[in-house]
């Protein structure tokens, strides 16, 4: 055995990017305040209807700020609090730290009580946060790097002690010391961050992947060939899976696709008729009839105006509301510009601009909601999807 003890710490992050995140994190916590202030800045002090517009970029600014501040205080934090591993020629001490619930776990045990070593490739993120490597040299943002999981004894349960690295020395140096203890080697492929859960105990148990391994020659060498071997297998799976998915669609009759734009139909004309209703609310507005300001009546005008586009489409589909809003955007533009007077400050021209806001307000909280839910929705029946892939293939197999 060693006459000295090996030491594994988590590194900190290299200084030339630690001060990097730090001043392009506070550079855009500058410009969300900026996204902040700026709106509510213009819309108290000029009066213009145009200017609440620039109210969009609230929420931006507050979402932007939000996700800096918070991955800026994530970085701190981890770079102050730092997993480490001992080993002597006696015993192990490690000291872990969870990132959600801010809290260590420390322990100390025999090297007696080791049952058994698995050793896997984990992901690290941002290598070149923490990889060192000479002025010019490239580092790769993601890469496989190896770790052990050791399963020692503690009174009547196992419990797993993981070790990680940033260079194959570094692992090989343990792997010769934990060859001395005469416990079985297993290569798995399975790996996850959570380091002090029981999900990564009964991953390593349950991975279909293990293979046991010998202390004899060069582990990290013998590591590779598995590892090569396993991914053949996983890709061969993966391909006769999407080519059963591929003869399954085949199988199935082609659904029919609705095309938005070519089952417009006659609802183009709620585009033409909306150039009659604000020359006519223009010129309501400029006789003293209508409140120029009050944005009641474009909002009725905006709503039944997309019911009508609604009805009288082709076929309806979900990308139509966004045709609606967008085109009703983009013509009220339009007609604003076209209907401009030196007096913009006139009560048809305030009509006019009260009508854009609306129709732009209909962009942000109608359009973009709809492709939020879209999207989440299409997410949703691509898992469902897939969970029925999976279950057919098992019971084909």
């Amino acid at each position: 055995m060693s006459t000295h003890g090996l030491i594994q710490e988590q590194r900190r992050i290299q200084p030339f990017y630690w001060i990097f995140t730090q001043l392009m994190s506070g550079l855009g916590m500058l410009i969300a305040l900026a996204m902040i202030v700026g709106p509510i800045y213009l819309v108290t002090i000029f009066t213009e209807e145009w200017l609440w517009l620039t109210l969009i970029l609230l929420p931006l600014g507050l979402w932007l700020f939000y996700v800096l501040w918070r991955a800026l205080r994530r970085y701190a934090w981890k770079n102050r609090h730092l997993d480490r591993v001992e080993m002597d020629d006696y015993q192990v001490r490690y000291i872990r730290w969870n990132p959600e619930t801010r809290e260590s776990e420390e322990d100390v045990f025999d090297r007696s009580a080791i049952q058994r070593v698995y050793m896997s490739r984990y992901t690290m993120k941002n290598a070149h946060f923490y990889k060192k490597a000479k002025f010019g040299e490239h580092v790769m943002l993601y890469q496989f790097l190896p770790e052990i999981h050791i399963i020692y004894r503690q009174g009547m349960q196992n419990k797993i002690c993981t070790v990680r690295f940033y260079e194959g020395t570094e692992a090989k140096a343990w792997l010769d010391e934990l060859s001395s203890q005469d416990v079985p080697l297993t290569f798995t492929m399975y790996s996850n961050d959570k380091l002090d859960s029981e999900e990564l105990s009964v991953g390593l148990e349950e991975d279909p992947y293990l293979e046991e391994a010998s202390w004899t020659g060069n582990v990290l060498l013998q590591y590779e060939a598995y590892h090569e071997r396993r991914m053949k297998m996983i890709l061969d799976q993966i391909e006769s899976v999407q080519s059963a998915k591929i003869e399954k669609k085949q199988k199935k009759a082609p659904r029919k696709k609705v095309k938005a734009f070519r089952n417009v139909g006659w609802a183009w004309l709620v585009f033409a008729l909306q150039w009659g209703i604000a020359i006519l609310l223009k010129e309501q507005a400029e006789q003293g009839n209508l409140n120029p300001v009050s944005s009641l009546i474009p909002i009725v005008v905006y709503v039944i105006g997309g019911v009508i586009f609604g009805l009288s489409t082709k076929t309806f589909v979900w990308k139509h509301v966004l045709i609606y809003c967008i085109f009703t955007a983009v013509n009220l533009v339009i007609i604003s510009v076209s209907f401009y007077s030196s007096d913009d400050m006139s009560a048809g021209a305030r009509m006019l601009d009260t009508m854009g806001v609306v129709s732009f307000l209909g962009v942000l909280f109608v359009a973009l909601p709809l492709i939020a839910y879209h999207y989440r929705l299409t997410a949703r029946k691509g898992l469902l999807y897939k969970n029925e892939d999976q279950s057919s293939t098992t019971q084909d197999k």
